[in-house]
C-alpha cells in the first residue's frame, strides 16, 4: 500500500482557489474522483460526505460539508470530489453522501454510499441523489420513503405547480386559502369571519364562506343575485333597463311603463290596450296605475267608471255595460229596507234614505261566552229584531258573530288571548299571539329525561308551579326546581354528583330504590310523595338527605295518592286490590276500607270528600265509581256511583275541579262527567268510536277567577302508541288545542295553577307548556 499525503479534499469543480486534478493527474496517482449527481433544481441545500472503513467496524475517517451549490460556473446537478488517501487509511473505504434541504441542519432528504478503492488512482466513482426543489424555496418535495433513488424525502408539501413557492415548512401563513406553512391546515391562526366572493367588484358578494379576509376578491356583504354583473346588486336603484337592478326578483319595478289612450280627456282611458315604454307616446296618453275598470265610452266625457251616478237617464258610472240598470244607485221608492223593518224614500235628486233604522241581529251563542256564530240558519241564526221589538230569550248574543267554536267557551272573537296553547281569540288557529308566553308545548330536552327505553309514569306539580317532579319505572325520579333550571336526577342507579372520593359507591345515595313508581303528589314544602308497585311508598325532599321509604304492607300496586294540609300532610292512598289507606307522615299507614273495586284513580279537593274510580272484581264487570265521606282522623263512608252506560275495562283516573264537578277517564275510550251526587254521565269520545285507553285526566278550575274561560275544562291523555293530549269543554264537545301528538304512550299529566301543562310517557318523553 502506497502512502499518500494525509489530505481529504472536497470541492466543487468551479470553486475559486480550488484546483481539481485532471483525469491524467488522477491516473498519475493523485487520488480517486467521486462524482455526485443530484437533481439540478437543488440549489439551496447542503451535502455532507463521510469516509468510513469499508470493512470491520466502519471507522469514520473524515466528514466534510458542502453548502455552496450555486457558485459561478457550477455545473447544475453535478458535484465532483477528489479523494486523497491519508496515512493509516485502508485501501478501501465507503463514501457516504447525504443531501440536506435548506442547510446542513435541515432534514436529510437522500443518502447514497459508494465503496471506493483508494489504490485505484485515477478511477472515478459516482452516486446519484434525487433532491428535487422545483420551486426553489430550499425545501425538497415530500415522499413516502427516502431509501430509493426515485423516492426523495424532503419536507416541502408542494414543490411544483401553482402556489408552490408560497408553500414550505415554517413559511408565514397568509389569507390565501393555501396551506403556506405545510401544517395541513389552511389559513390557521387568522381571524375568521363571514365573507362573500365578489366577482363583479360591485361591493356585494355572492358565494358565502367562513374564512379569513383575502387581499382582494371578497367582501363582507352578501346577497348579490348576479355576481357577474356590477349593475345588479341588493340596494341598487332600480332603473328602466330591463334588468333586475336591486335583486328583488322583479325587473323595472317602480317604473310604470304602461301608457293608455284617453281620447275624451275625462281621466279614464279606454283600455285595456296600452303601449309599454318608458316615455309617453303622445299628448293624449296617460298613466293609469289603478288599472280597470276602463272607460265605457271614450268619446263622451260625461261617462266613466269614476263618475257619480245621477238621476239623469245617463249611465254616468258605466254600470249598464255590466247588466246593471241606469240610475241603479237610486232604488225605487217603497222598496224594502232595513232588512224588512222599513222602506226606501228619496231624500233629494242625489240621495235616498230608509224610513227605519237597521234592526238588531242576535246570533246563536251555545257556549254562553257572549259571542255568537255566523252560520246562517233560517229563522234561527241570526234572529232579526226590529228596533223596539222583543229580543229573543237566552242563548243568543247581540251583534257578535265571530265565534269560531260555539261549543268551546275558551274560544271566541271577543276572548282575550291567554297563555294556554289555545287559539282563544279565534285568530285562524294561532295560539298565544301576540304576546310571548315563554315557549310552546313541546318535549323537554334533558339528559336525565330522554332515555328511549325510559317510562315516566307520573308527574306532580307544586301549587306555585315549581318544583315539578317526574317518576317512573325502575326507580327513576327527577325534579325541576324552577322555570329556567335543568332537571336533576335522583334516580336509582344514576351516578353520584359529584363523584365520591373516599372510595364509597359511585351510585347516588339519595335515590328511592329500584321501584316502579306509579303515582306522585307534591306538598307545600316541595317534597314529593311516591306510590309504586307492591305497595311501596316514599318521600323525597330534593336534597342530599336519604329518601324515606315505606309501604302499605300489601302486595297490590299503589294507584292513587292525594294529600291535604301544610307542614306534615295527611295522605290518602288507593291500590289495585280496592283498598283505601290513610298515611300520616311520621306515623303509620292505616287501612280504611277493602272492597271489590280494583282502584286505579283517586282525587279530592279536601279531606272530607274523595272520589275513587276503577273496575269491579266481583259480580258483574265494567267501570266503577265511588265517593268517600271522610272524617279527618276517623272513618271513611263510601257511596257507589251510578251510570246508565256500562263500559268494559277500568276507569283509570279521576279529577275534581269543585266539590260537585269532576271528570274521569278509562279503557275503551270512556270519558265521564260528574255533577255531584251519585250519577256519572258518559261523554261521546272524540271522533266517534274510540277504543284506546285514556290514562290520566285533570279538570281546570281557577278558584280566584270564576270568569276564567277554562274553568271546568278537562284535559286528558291516552296510552295509545300515538299518545295525544285532548281537552273536553263543559258543553261536552272536544276543544281545539293545546295540540300534542307524542307518538308514544302517555301515562300522566298535571296542570299547575299558573297554567303550566306537564305530560309524561314512554320513551323518556316529558312535555311541557310553555317550554322555551
Amino acid at each position: 500500500m502506497s502512502r499518500l499525503e494525509g489530505l481529504f479534499v472536497a470541492c466543487l469543480l468551479v470553486l475559486g482557489g480550488c484546483t481539481v486534478p485532471s483525469l491524467e493527474e488522477l491516473m498519475a496517482g493523485r487520488g480517486v474522483r467521486v462524482t455526485v449527481n443530484y437533481t439540478p433544481s437543488f440549489k439551496k441545500g447542503c451535502f455532507v460526505l463521510k469516509v468510513q472503513d469499508a470493512e470491520g467496524a466502519g471507522v469514520e475517517r473524515e466528514s466534510k460539508s458542502i453548502t455552496d451549490l450555486t457558485g459561478a460556473g457550477t455545473t447544475a446537478g453535478i458535484l465532483q470530489v477528489n479523494l486523497l488517501r491519508k496515512e493509516g487509511w485502508p485501501s478501501k473505504v465507503k463514501v457516504t453522501v447525504t443531501a440536506h434541504e435548506k442547510d446542513c441542519a435541515g432534514a436529510a432528504v437522500n443518502t447514497r454510499t459508494v465503496e471506493v478503492d483508494l489504490e485505484g488512482n485515477g478511477s472515478t466513482n459516482s452516486v446519484t441523489l434525487v433532491t428535487p426543489d422545483e420551486d426553489g424555496d430550499g425545501y425538497v418535495a415530500k415522499a413516502a420513503a427516502n431509501d430509493a433513488a426515485s423516492q426523495p424525502g424532503g419536507t416541502d408539501c408542494q414543490d411544483s405547480g401553482t402556489n408552490a413557492a408560497a408553500r414550505f415548512p415554517g413559511g408565514p401563513e397568509i389569507c390565501d386559502f393555501i396551506d403556506n406553512n405545510c401544517s395541513n391546515i389552511v389559513d390557521e391562526g387568522l381571524p375568521v369571519q363571514t365573507i362573500f366572493r365578489d366577482e363583479d367588484g360591485d361591493g356585494v358578494g355572492g358565494e358565502q364562506l367562513q374564512s379569513c379576509m383575502p387581499a382582494s376578491g371578497y367582501v363582507t356583504v352578501g346577497g348579490d343575485c348576479d355576481d357577474t354583473d356590477a349593475a345588479r346588486a341588493p340596494g341598487k336603484t332600480e332603473l328602466c333597463d330591463e334588468k333586475d337592478n336591486n335583486c328583488d326578483g322583479t325587473t323595472d319595478e317602480g317604473h310604470d311603463k304602461k301608457w293608455y289612450l284617453d281620447d275624451d280627456g275625462d281621466g279614464v282611458p279606454q283600455g285595456p290596450a296600452f303601449t309599454s315604454q318608458c316615455t309617453s307616446p303622445g299628448p293624449k296618453y296617460m298613466k293609469y296605475p289603478s288599472g280597470p275598470p276602463f272607460d265605457c265610452d271614450d268619446a263622451d266625457a260625461r261617462r266613466a267608471p269614476n263618475k257619480q251616478e245621477l238621476c239623469d237617464g245617463i249611465d254616468n258610472n258605466c254600470a249598464s255595460d255590466n247588466g246593471v240598470a241606469i240610475d241603479e244607485t237610486f232604488p225605487t221608492k217603497g222598496s224594502s229596507c232595513a232588512q224588512g223593518c222599513g222602506t226606501i224614500q228619496c231624500a233629494s235628486e242625489t240621495s235616498v234614505a230608509c224610513n227605519a233604522p237597521e234592526p238588531d241581529l242576535y246570533y246563536q251563542d251555545l257556549d254562553g261566552d257572549g259571542d255568537g256564530i255566523a252560520t246562517v240558519i233560517p229563522d234561527v241564526n241570526p234572529k232579526i229584531v226590529c228596533q223596539g221589538a222583543q229580543p229573543p230569550a237566552s242563548g243568543y248574543a247581540l251583534g257578535l258573530d265571530g265565534d269560531c267554536d260555539d261549543r268551546d267557551s275558551a274560544r271566541s272573537s271577543i276572548q282575550a288571548e291567554l297563555c294556554d296553547g289555545i287559539d282563544n281569540n279565534c285568530s285562524n288557529g294561532v295560539a298565544d299571539e301576540p304576546a310571548s308566553c315563554g315557549g310552546t308545548l313541546k318535549q323537554v330536552a334533558s339528559h336525565h329525561l330522554s332515555s328511549d327505553n325510559q317510562q315516566w309514569n307520573t308527574v306532580a306539580v307544586h301549587a306555585s308551579g315549581y318544583p315539578v317532579w317526574v317518576a317512573g319505572e325502575n326507580g327513576k325520579l327527577a325534579v325541576r326546581r324552577s322555570a329556567n333550571a335543568k332537571f336533576e336526577s335522583f334516580s336509582f342507579g344514576d351516578p353520584a354528583t359529584p363523584a365520591p372520593t373516599d372510595g364509597s359507591p359511585a351510585i347516588r345515595p339519595n335515590n328511592c330504590g329500584d321501584v316502579d313508581w306509579r303515582v306522585a303528589w307534591v306538598d307545600s314544602l316541595g317534597r314529593v310523595f311516591l306510590g309504586g308497585a307492591a305497595g311501596a311508598l316514599a318521600v323525597h325532599n330534593g336534597t342530599t338527605d336519604a329518601c324515606a321509604v315505606g309501604g302499605t304492607g300489601q302486595s297490590a300496586s299503589i294507584t292513587g295518592l292525594v294529600g291535604f294540609g301544610t307542614g306534615d300532610p295527611v295522605l290518602y292512598i288507593t291500590d289495585s286490590s280496592g283498598r283505601l289507606f290513610r298515611w300520616v307522615l311520621g306515623g303509620t299507614v292505616s287501612e280504611l276500607e277493602d272492597n271489590s273495586v280494583n282502584y286505579y284513580g283517586l282525587h279530592g279537593l279536601r279531606e272530607e270528600l274523595l272520589l275513587a274510580v276503577g273496575g269491579s272484581t266481583g259480580g258483574g264487570s265494567g267501570q266503577r265509581f265511588r265517593s268517600y265521606a271522610v272524617t279527618p282522623g276517623g272513618a271513611a263512608t263510601s257511596t257507589n256511583g251510578v251510570h246508565s252506560t256500562n263500559v268494559d275495562g277500568n276507569a283509570r283516573a279521576v279529577w275534581m275541579g269543585t266539590d260537585n264537578k269532576a271528570c274521569a277517564v278509562g279503557d275503551n275510550g270512556a270519558v265521564w262527567r260528574w255533577n255531584g251526587g251519585t250519577p256519572w254521565t258518559r261523554v261521546e269520545p272524540p271522533g266517534g268510536a274510540v277504543t284506546t285507553s285514556f290514562s290520566s285526566v285533570v279538570m281546570r278550575y281557577d278558584a280566584q277567577n270564576a270568569q276564567n274561560p277554562l274553568n271546568e275544562h278537562c284535559y286528558m291523555v291516552d296510552s295509545s302508541t300515538s299518545g295525544r293530549l285532548r281537552r273536553l269543554t263543559p258543553s261536552g264537545t272536544w276543544g281545539s288545542g293545546p295540540d300534542l301528538q307524542a307518538n308514544a304512550r302517555l301515562h300522566d299529566l298535571a296542570i299547575a295553577p299558573t297554567g303550566d301543562v306537564w305530560v309524561v310517557g314512554d320513551g323518556g318523553r316529558v312535555f311541557h307548556y310553555p317550554e322555551p
